[in-house]
């Protein structure tokens, strides 16, 4: 997949710099440059390019209210600020922007930006087109038995609470799109950053101040850092307050330390991680995979967060895999396909996952099913990645059709 670029910036050498950068990226299909914001906004709104790049101060409409615009307008390009100044990160980052890039912009930094766009399209795009599929197929292949697995939330203090039941004690929801629900409500968050803060609070439990503006604000001054910070601290107490929850979310701060403090805390991340271990049976195991409901903190993409948000995933593909086994050993030849696909949705270009379908299709005497699937993934892959799979993969993939 490539991408239509929209960049706006009052400076014509910017501008053409934009140009020679964007046109070496394999990711960019066409770039349309403009140097007055209000053309460009008529423009974006009438042509709605893939992602924006665009300057701040400039003459006639500022940076930040082009992208409150944009959103005003509801349109789903993507937007990146490109400037010369640190002291807008706070707000650009407010107004949903991907990335926040400082001049001047290097190769680089550049390929970075549209890499991760381009893995959140592509995520986002193969998520969408397989729950379609899998709905079509979950009915395809037979279980060998009605009997259901049962499942006993009573025994274990780390489970989910059950859906309708009355909780006295707030829950704090990360696993897919963070969330704190009370009695009293659903928090709100007043910005993203906000939103960020929190969760890095949430991950980290003690953190120094100055850690916590590298990590969190990694392109702002100390004194402008702190000052973020401080405002976020505030915006999250308030929000605690708003819902009479100061009795179980605290935030302290002594010796330059933040420490988040939960009292009575239901947590969907401690009871994925900790509630059962990888041995227990099937039933623990149908339970944690039940509590992973997306990504770590979905929608908060700063650097700091990746390689925890891997290590949680990891850990919920290897007991996926652990279910699809399970399930295939006895026969129930729906699950293993409805669990096979869900995982091909969370890392869609595995080869390995692809093989998995194949074989289960095969497992329940669906050859051509088998043979569709494969026709429509090597299709799939070789349109995104523009070269084909491994041979390996396509002898594996004719071992599995002579079977």
């Amino acid at each position: 997949m490539t991408y239509r670029i929209l960049v706006v910036d009052d400076e014509l050498p910017a501008l053409d710099r934009m140009k020679d950068l964007l046109q070496q990226e394999e990711l960019v299909e066409e770039v349309t440059l403009f140097s007055h914001a209000e053309q460009a906004l008529e423009w974006a709104v009438l042509h709605q390019p893939d992602i924006i790049f665009l300057d701040i101060q400039m003459p006639g409409i500022h940076g930040l209210e082009f992208a409150n615009r944009l959103l005003q307008a509801s349109l789903r390009s993507e937007v990146v600020f490109v400037t010369a100044y640190h002291q807008y990160a706070l707000q650009a980052f407010e107004l949903s922007a991907v990335d926040y890039i400082l001049k001047p912009v290097k190769q680089e930094r550049l390929s970075q930006t549209l890499s991760r766009i381009h893995r959140r399209y592509a995520f986002t795009r193969l998520a969408n087109r397989e729950q379609g599929e899998s709905k079509e197929d979950n009915h395809c292949v037979p279980p060998s038995s009605k009997d259901g697995v049962g499942l006993d939330k009573s025994r274990d203090p780390h489970l989910s609470p059950e859906v309708g039941e009355e909780h006295p004690y707030p829950r704090i929801y990360c696993l897919g799109r963070l969330r704190i629900q009370s009695a009293n409500g659903e928090m709100k968050w007043h910005t993203a950053k906000v939103k960020e803060l929190f969760a890095y609070l949430l991950y980290k439990g003690e953190v120094s101040l100055e850690q916590m503006i590298e990590d969190v604000f990694p392109h702002s001054e100390p004194s402008k850092g702190k000052a973020y910070v401080h405002t976020c601290v505030y915006q999250i107490r308030r929000a605690v307050q708003e819902l009479d929850l100061q009795e179980y979310i605290q935030i302290k701060y002594s010796d330059r330390m933040y420490r988040l403090q939960l009292r009575e805390v239901w947590q969907d991340r401690e009871a994925f991680v900790h509630g059962v271990s990888k041995r227990a049976g099937i039933e623990a195991i149908e339970e944690q995979t039940l509590l992973y409901q997306g990504d770590w903190c979905e929608g908060l993409d700063s650097m700091w967060m990746l390689s925890y948000r891997e290590e949680l995933r990891d850990r919920f593909l290897w007991l996926m895999e652990d279910k699809i086994d399970y399930y295939r050993k006895h026969g129930d030849g729906r699950m293993a396909l409805a669990n096979a696909r869900r995982l091909l949705t969370l890392d869609p270009w595995n080869e390995h996952y692809a093989l998995r379908i194949a074989e289960i299709y095969m497992e329940a005497q669906e050859k051509g099913r088998a043979k569709q699937f494969i026709l429509d993934y090597i299709e799939q892959y070789e349109r995104e990645w523009g070269e084909p799979l491994p041979e390996a993969w396509y002898e594996q993939m004719e071992d599995i059709l002579e079977q």
